[in-house]
C-alpha cells in the first residue's frame, strides 16, 4: 500500500482542484486509502477592532468554506474509499501541519503556485509545509 491516509490541501484554486483529483487517482488504487480534505478559514481582521461586523465576516467566511467543501465532497463521493472533509479557522499552514500529525496522516497534497527568484525566497504556504512536514508532501503544478 502506498499509503493509507491523504490530506489535501483545498481552497477555491485551480490547483487545489488539481490536487484533490490526484489524491482521488490515487485512491483509486487501494480501496483502503482514506482522503481527507481540509480548507482552511483565515479571518484577515481582528475581532476586537470591527465589533458585530466582525462575527458577520467570520459566518460569511464560514459559510463559503463550507460551499467550497461541498464541491470537494461531490468529487469523493465518486470513490468507495473512505472520505472527509474539514473546514478549520486558522492558517493553512498551521491548519495543515496540525491536521497531518493529529489524523496520522501518510501524505500531504497541495498545489505549488510555482514561484520563482524573490517570491520563492520569501516563502510560500507550499514551500513551508514541504520544509517542515511529518509526512511526505506532492506538490502539484
Amino acid at each position: 500500500m502506498l499509503c493509507s491516509k491523504i490530506l489535501v490541501a483545498y481552497d477555491e484554486s485551480e490547483l487545489a482542484l488539481k490536487s484533490l483529483e490526484k489524491a482521488i487517482e490515487l485512491a483509486k488504487l487501494d480501496p483502503a486509502i482514506e482522503v481527507q480534505v481540509l480548507h482552511a478559514v483565515t479571518l484577515p481582521i481582528k475581532p476586537n477592532i470591527y465589533g458585530n461586523a466582525f462575527q458577520e465576516i467570520e459566518e460569511s467566511m464560514r459559510k463559503y468554506g463550507n460551499e467550497l467543501i461541498g464541491k470537494a465532497e461531490t468529487l469523493l463521493s465518486d470513490i468507495p474509499n473512505d472520505s472527509q472533509t474539514f473546514v478549520v479557522e486558522g492558517s493553512a499552514i498551521t491548519a495543515l501541519l496540525e491536521h497531518a500529525k493529529s489524523h496520522n496522516c501518510d501524505l500531504i497534497i497541495m498545489g505549488s503556485r510555482g514561484l520563482s527568484g524573490f517570491k520563492e525566497f520569501l516563502g510560500s504556504v507550499s514551500h513551508y509545509i514541504v520544509q517542515h512536514s511529518p509526512v511526505p508532501v506532492l506538490l502539484v503544478k
